[in-house]
């Protein structure tokens, strides 16, 4: 039994607890998990420091202060990226163990800390700049991208059932702008008084604004928090103490090991694991893939602009049709979508090819967000959310640490990027084969 929100809740003199503190979600006179929503997208935005988009405006000024070279810095960005995915499935569980608000501080002053350390990194020996930039991009890595990215995802998604992925969509809508305005507003912040001011004004910021955000606005769960999820106030006691946080979710959620053995979640994981190994290659390597095509550095990176035109309109509908139809044809959508961009996107020097290559790439980065954010809860249930998000994001993060030493592995054997994408295009087919057997099931 519940009900509305806004009406009276447990009495003063009740018990209080973590997701009541520092002041108690029902007493808001709308549903909390709206609150959530725009908490957790600003925690996402706030990883991107660690986000290849918020690291590639340092790589020159990395290289010039400790004397490593563009390809001793790729290596170590690989060791320190992937050595990150290998965590990461610890990471979503203690999500599950300890809650969205806990780990998610701990991420943010993580990231706090490896930004200021890396503001004083100076000119090192080839073998100790391997060690230290290694290690640092890692705890970059680990801490932004992965568990500030996780935990903030994970409690989204924790508060939403009937509208999960539309509320999914419009959080990833807002940042898809905020990662594609990052490059220019972190320039900006390097122009004013150099990278390592830059970097020492974004760990104040992590740990004064997002800080405050976590503490103060985060929540693990409607559950912890006496309401009931998608809206309402739960029950109190006879006596009218609050009664102890029910169990997020039901008996019958699946388990991590039982997610991962189910061929449903590798037809959800497979492609969008190869978007992002290929995505990451292909930018890592742009200016060098469009010398290749024909194409000066300034045409090629203007193929980013029409794809985020593309991208966000397809965020937005994946996440009201995940709610209706079933995530694993979103999947089968976008494996297609990328066989079609990997095909294409190496004639970009024709209209023809643009279009089809934009929105081949647009549609499949689309549908990104809605099976990472909505897909999981949907199908494996909300108890072990964690663990099971953490795996996904675990398989996506090794594969966008392997994607760009791929394409240049295949680029120095064949001496062309065209071969790599046809070498990629084995994992989406394997994403589309997965989707035919899960949905024959």
């Amino acid at each position: 039994m519940t009900v509305p929100t806004g009406t009276t809740s447990a009495p003063a003199q009740a018990k209080r607890s973590p997701g009541r503190w520092p002041f108690d979600p029902a007493k808001v006179p709308f549903y909390y998990g709206w609150v959530i929503l725009v908490a957790g997208t600003l925690g996402v935005m706030a990883s991107i420091p660690g986000q290849t988009a918020g690291v590639s405006v340092f790589t020159d000024h990395l290289t010039d202060s400790t004397g490593l070279s563009r390809l001793q810095l790729a290596i170590a960005y690989l060791i320190g990226t992937g050595s990150s995915g290998f965590l990461l499935p610890k990471g979503g569980r203690a999500i599950d163990r300890y809650g969205s608000r806990v780990v998610a501080m701990a991420a943010t002053i993580g990231l706090a800390a490896t930004v200021t350390g890396l503001s004083f990194v100076g000119r090192m020996s080839l073998p100790v700049g391997m060690v230290v930039m290694s290690l640092g991009f890692g705890c970059l890595r680990f801490s932004g991208q992965g568990l500030l990215t996780l935990s903030s995802r994970t409690m989204i998604a924790q508060w939403f059932d009937r509208r999960r992925g539309l509320v999914s969509a419009l959080s990833n809508a807002f940042m898809s702008f905020a990662f594609a305005a990052t490059p220019v507003m972190l320039l900006a912040l390097t122009n004013l008084d150099g990278y390592r001011t830059a970097w020492r004004l974004i760990a104040v910021a992590l740990l004064v604004v997002i800080g405050t955000v976590i503490l103060v606005l985060y929540r693990v769960s409607p559950e912890a928090s006496g309401l009931v999820i998608d809206g309402g106030i739960a029950e109190s006691n006879p006596d009218g103490s609050v009664q102890d946080a029910a169990p997020i979710g039901t008996d019958n959620d699946m388990t991590r090991a039982e997610a991962i053995r189910d061929p449903r979640f590798w037809a959800i994981t497979a492609p969008i694991t190869a978007m992002a190994s290929t995505s990451t290659a292909l930018t890592f390597h742009i200016i060098d893939f469009g010398a290749e095509i024909g194409l000066d550095d300034e045409q090629v990176v203007r193929i980013f602009v029409p794809i985020a035109f593309v991208s966000v309109p397809i965020t937005l509908i994946g996440g009201w049709l995940i709610d209706k139809i079933s995530p694993i044809l979103i999947a089968a959508v976008m494996s297609i979508a990328q066989i079609i961009m990997y095909l294409t996107i190496s004639r970009i020097d024709t209209t023809l090819g643009t279009v089809i290559a934009v929105i081949g790439w647009g549609v499949s980065q689309g549908c990104y967000a809605p099976l990472t954010s909505a897909a999981i809860p949907r199908l494996f249930g909300r108890r072990h959310l964690g663990a099971i998000a953490g795996f996904q994001m675990s398989a996506m993060v090794i594969g966008s640490a392997i994607g760009p030493a791929l394409f240049a592995l295949v680029h120095s054997i064949s001496g062309t990027y065209e071969t790599a994408l046809y070498v990629s295009l084995t994992m989406p087919a394997i994403g589309l084969l997965l989707a035919a057997r899960a949905r024959s099931h």
